[in-house]
């Protein structure tokens, strides 16, 4: 397992390394080949391989009011990126004074103060520094001035376009969650607290648990989908709804989740979200024996899809 390094100017040297660098949101199918790259890059240079990224999305910094939503919350994003096979990633913490670094000072008061380079792997796009003035080729000049090669990684492309975060928050916001886990490599997750909710799903027969999300997380949408919820570690098939019911236009929840064959108290703890399938629309029901049809109905299907 890789070991988390929250970086500070005051942080040791990791030393001789080979760095994959990005924000690397979704950890989807391109950023895993772009770290395995890294990985095998290393190993070749006889150095350790690890990864350099940020805390959070440099936008929600820089220009916060425009911001997108985030495939993964950190502590999700550092767990997939430990299982590419880094010996560590190095976490930095994304803030004003970052954010104005010009390129050439970032590389050298940040890149530079983490790890000595023996490469860089990054995505041919890649852009760094204050108002991303800093490309590839800004790398490059300044990996042959320290000697140190850099490889600007080309985007995997799935049925003629590429994989990338916008493509999967754009399939992720219309609902698409099977065709944006075929380019995440899993099914697309989110992390919430389990909250009090209005209880009218016990009354049909039908408990939920109420989940409170990360303001920039990103939810499918609104719809009701087959999926697990993992707690505590073990997984649950579930029926997730997203969106406030129409049945119950007061709500205040927008995510809630049925756990099939869970019993006990969720309230308080902290749950995984996994979207597989989106089953329906969200619809209004007429009566409580409606509704409380269509909650078994979209059940038995999460069954068949996702088992029990």
């Amino acid at each position: 397992m890789s070991r988390t390094v929250l970086w500070t100017p005051d942080s040791p040297s990791i030393g001789p390394a080979v760095a994959a660098v990005g924000v690397f949101d979704g950890v989807h199918i391109g950023h895993q080949a772009l770290v395995r790259d890294a990985v095998r890059i290393a190993a070749a240079e006889e150095c350790a391989a690890v990864v350099v990224t940020f805390d959070r999305d440099p936008d929600q910094v820089v220009s916060p009011a425009g911001a997108t939503t985030q495939l993964l919350d950190l502590e999700d994003k550092l767990s997939l990126l430990s299982e590419t096979g880094p010996d560590a990633v190095i976490v930095i913490p994304f803030d004003v004074r970052i954010a104005a670094m010009a390129p050439l000072v970032f590389l050298d008061e940040v890149l530079l103060r983490a790890l000595t380079p023996c490469g860089v792997v990054v995505g041919y796009d890649f852009r760094f520094g204050h108002r991303a003035e800093g490309d590839v080729d800004t790398l490059v000049r300044y990996g042959r001035e320290h000697s140190f090669t850099v490889v600007a990684h080309d985007l995997i492309e799935r049925d003629g376009e590429p994989v990338t975060s916008t493509r999967i928050r754009h399939l992720v916001a219309t609902g698409d969650v099977a065709g944006a886990a075929l380019l995440l490599g899993r099914p697309h997750r989110v992390r919430g607290d389990v909250v009090h909710g209005r209880a009218e799903g016990a009354a049909l027969g039908a408990p939920t648990a109420n989940l409170a999300v990360g303001t920039y997380a990103a939810l499918p949408a609104d719809g009701v989908y087959a999926g697990r919820v993992t707690v505590n570690g073990v997984g649950y098939a579930a029926g997730i709804a997203v969106g406030v019911p129409p049945t119950f236009p007061e709500a205040a929840a927008v995510l809630e989740a049925h756990l099939i064959g869970f019993a006990g108290d969720l309230y308080g703890r902290t749950v995984t979200v996994e979207f597989v399938e989106r089953l329906r629309d969200q619809r209004r029901f007429d009566s409580p024996d409606q509704l409380a049809d269509a909650i078994a109905a979209d059940l038995e299907r999460v069954r068949g899809i996702v088992g029990e």
